[in-house]
């Protein structure tokens, strides 16, 4: 039986419900290491009990840095069982990204790390146990401690149902890029994250699924695949690397029993077009993050014909899928594309005409996207939360919603149909790109005097990376005789120095001057019929770094 005290709708009580009813089932398994929902729950609270010493509570952001673990998830349902939010980030990520992340945090209250941290970091560090199971052992001896305005030295279980936590309260932030040239962090409250499964989860979840958890920690789809199966039940197998392989899906069918897959809409057609029968197996596959191939998907139906395709879409800002469709074999006959589908629990979808008004069936308007999915906005930015979130009257009510940027309407059955994006924003292999961020950073680098991103395509119009040209300053503009003359300050290397791998240019060329329409406007379609025809390349690769936070210049604004 449920405890009356756990709210479903709370991420940490959502997990915590399954260590009460059934302890001993597997949660999580790492290369050779399976831990049960006791011993997760129990490590949580130990993890807790240190983090409250280091005044960790509700209103902190907590930044993590630890790689993917069994340590990473307790970690992070103790900072949740302590009203904070966590945020994930990468220790390879250029240090002056890193610098913007944490000016943007403030003056967070603890750091957890690995490795050395230099010694004029300003901000308390901590490092957790490793050893989950010697934490879970500690952690039944020490309950877990939560200052009370009653007595600072009281403990509660995260059972208590005077727990403070509310279905509101922020569980995660998001770093997204951002077109001020640095990033955005989208705060997530606990009921976005937990509405798609509070009802039982969608087909794959829940007692008796296992699910590769491939997604980066620092992404919104990590708490879909992690936490998905952690609050109905189910198992989570965690991966080393940053991607899923097919040979190691292929390991994971046969040794851990893998029954459900998400993957970004890009690696699914990779596996399809590399390896279509690792597949073989799964009950369930889940793609999104960018238009789906009807020609991946009906190969893909044609040789699985007993496993479910489902094509999820959302942005970062309603947390997760916001629509979902199970693919059927006319769905990848529709001159259209592969619809969106339909809203998920607790999640509204509205098509906008230009004035604010809903469309009638079938005809196109901007997305919006409303309920409890809805981020509570950015981080410390009031004006682009503002912008992005906006009030819409609907009859008899109006609600909050987030203006998606892209383009679609709804038909008489209220299936949502793609139609493009109204901004510059990009999804390259499976992340959310804002042009503006790179052309920042391109415009800080010597020797430029302006620069333009735009997307490279592939056939069916898929962006499938970026390309950037520039003007030079000085006259240092020549033409391109020998390999790399194209690039005469070297701005390629510069960007791979600042900016993550996947906002890093596949083509970075200086022109003497940048195409314009007849009208005076910079000739996007030019550029990108020009970018069509060079080299692409990638930056070397940038050497291991220990994982360790970086000296933080604080903001003076």
């Amino acid at each position: 039986m449920a405890d009356p005290s756990l709210d479903p709708s709370l991420v940490h009580h959502a997990v915590a419900r399954h260590a009460r009813t059934t302890p001993d089932a597997v949660a999580l398994v790492h290369r050779d290491t399976c831990v049960d929902y006791a011993t997760l729950d129990a490590a949580a609270g130990r993890y807790a009990a240190e983090l409250a010493g280091h005044d960790v509570g509700p209103g902190s952001v907590v930044p993590l840095l630890l790689p993917r673990s069994p340590r990473l998830v307790a970690v992070q349902l103790a900072v949740l069982r302590l009203g904070a939010a966590y945020t994930s980030l990468d220790g390879r990520w250029p240090a002056a990204r890193l610098r913007q992340v944490f000016a943007t945090l403030g003056d967070p209250a603890t750091v957890v790390a690995e490795g050395p941290v230099p010694l004029h970091h300003p901000h308390t560090v901590w490092t957790p146990q490793e050893d989950l199971h010697r934490a879970a052992r500690e952690g039944t001896e020490a309950p877990m401690a939560r200052p009370s305005s009653a007595d600072p030295a009281a403990s509660a279980d995260p059972a208590d149902p005077a727990d403070p936590a509310d279905p509101a309260d922020p569980a995660a932030v998001i770093f997204t890029s951002g077109t001020t040239g640095r990033p955005k962090g989208v705060v997530l409250p606990h009921r976005a994250i937990t509405r798609i499964f509070r009802d039982g989860g969608p087909p794959g979840f829940g007692r008796g699924n296992v699910m590769p958890q491939a997604a980066p920690p620092w992404w919104d789809m990590y708490a879909y695949e992690l936490f998905g199966q952690l609050m109905t039940g189910g198992t989570s197998v965690l991966t080393d690397g940053d991607h899923l392989l097919p040979q190691t899906l292929r390991r994971m069918i046969a040794e851990r029993g893998a029954t459900t897959l998400r993957l970004t809409t890009t690696l699914f057609h990779l596996f399809v077009d590399e390896d279509p029968d690792c597949f073989t197996g799964l009950r369930h596959v889940y793609a999104g993050g960018e238009r789906m191939s009807p020609v991946h998907a009906a190969a893909f139906l044609a040789r699985h014909p007993g496993t479910t395709l489902t094509n999820g879409y959302g942005p970062a800002e309603s947390c997760m899928h916001a629509t979902s469709r199970v693919v059927r074999p006319e769905d990848c006959e529709r001159a259209d594309g592969i619809p969106l589908g339909t809203p998920v629990p607790h999640t509204q979808v509205i098509v906008l005409d230009p004035h604010g008004r809903p469309c009638p069936p079938g005809r196109t308007g901007e997305i919006h996207v409303a309920g409890e999915g809805l981020a509570l906005g950015y981080l410390d930015e009031p004006g682009a939360t503002a912008r992005a979130f906006v009030p819409v009257e609907l009859p008899g009510a109006t609600v909050r919603a987030y203006r998606t940027g892209d383009f679609g309407h709804l038909d008489e059955e209220g299936v949502l149909h793609f139609r493009g994006r109204t901004d510059r924003q990009l999804k390259i292999r499976g992340h959310r790109v804002e042009a503006a961020e790179i052309e920042a950073a391109a415009a800080s680098a010597p020797g430029v005097l302006s620069a333009v991103a735009v997307p490279l395509r592939a056939a069916d119009g898929t962006a499938t990376g970026i390309a950037l040209f520039y003007t030079c300053a000085d006259g240092a503009y020549r033409p391109g005789a020998e390999p790399g003359d194209d690039d005469p300050v070297h701005l390629h290397e510069h960007l791979a120095t600042v900016l993550p791998d996947h906002l890093v240019p596949a083509v970075t060329a200086a022109l003497q001057a940048l195409p314009l329409t007849p009208n005076g406007k910079l000739d996007r379609a030019a550029l990108e019929n020009t970018a069509s025809r060079r080299r692409r390349r990638r930056p070397a690769r940038r050497p291991a770094r220990r994982t360790a936070v970086p000296p933080i210049e604080r903001s003076t604004t």
